[in-house]
């Protein structure tokens, strides 16, 4: 099923998850469609080619292609589900916030963000951190494609459930995504805890959207970790 692009991220989410977007249409993602049309050389979603085409920050990849991107890299060999080295970008984040972006931090934290997206091109955080440092770089157009780069992954994730109950819920092949998700729509983390084996429930402290909480399935990740580890 084909889905069609959406305006305004937080907006469209905010009202999925308050039930106020009828309309807004959610599909799990199906991976034997996806894994179908990627492998698919004369496909216009074939893998090498997208992923080509995202690194060249293609502004015109549609949010179909970037489901195929995002859920087709768990379908990559070289796909990790969880990556232990990230406490340098967490370290660089606070560097940030401490010294209030210098530009002695922002360049740091860009040159460390860079690394980490060389092993993972859907690191959010890494993506996060390079719109924020722009930002206060004053660096607008670079600001503006990572910015947009960051809204076309949330937004190709928050289309795959609306984050209301475990059948429904928000599919992520990242369990840091979940966070990013959150953290995108101002939402604040009170507890966590596990439906099942691959769905959590992060339940969000107190909000003028009256947000009492989001599902997350992180199934992807997990079958990618039996596979690999196990």
């Amino acid at each position: 099923m084909k889905i069609t692009n959406k305006i305004g991220f937080t907006s469209v989410v905010l009202a999925l998850l308050t039930g106020h977007a009828a309309a807004q249409e959610v599909v799990a993602p199906n991976y034997r469609e996806i894994r179908t049309s990627i492998q698919n050389s004369k496909s216009p979603n074939y893998y090498p080619l997208l992923m080509k085409r995202y690194l060249e920050n293609d502004t015109t990849l549609t949010l179909e292609q970037y489901r195929c991107l995002y859920y087709g890299f768990t379908l990559q060999e070289d796909f990790v589900p969880y990556h232990k080295e990230r406490e340098k970008l967490f370290e660089i984040r606070r560097e940030l916030v401490n010294t209030n972006g210098s530009k002695m931090a922002c360049a740091e934290a860009i040159k460390v963000a860079h690394a980490a997206l060389e092993d993972d091109p859907f690191d959010l955080l890494a993506i996060s951190t390079l719109s924020f440092s722009y930002l206060e770089l004053k660096d607008t157009v670079s600001y503006t494609l990572w910015n947009n780069k960051q809204d076309a992954l949330l937004d190709a994730i928050v289309s795959s459930g609306d984050g209301n109950n475990v059948d429904d819920a928000i599919h992520v092949i990242n369990l840091e995504h979940e966070y990013e998700v959150l953290n995108r729509l101002g939402l604040l983390i009170e507890s966590d805890s596990l439906c099942n084996d691959h769905v959590e429930y992060l339940k969000v402290q107190p909000n003028a959207e009256e947000v009492r909480g989001v599902y997350f399935n992180f199934g992807a990740c997990r079958q990618a970790y039996l596979k690999k580890y196990e």
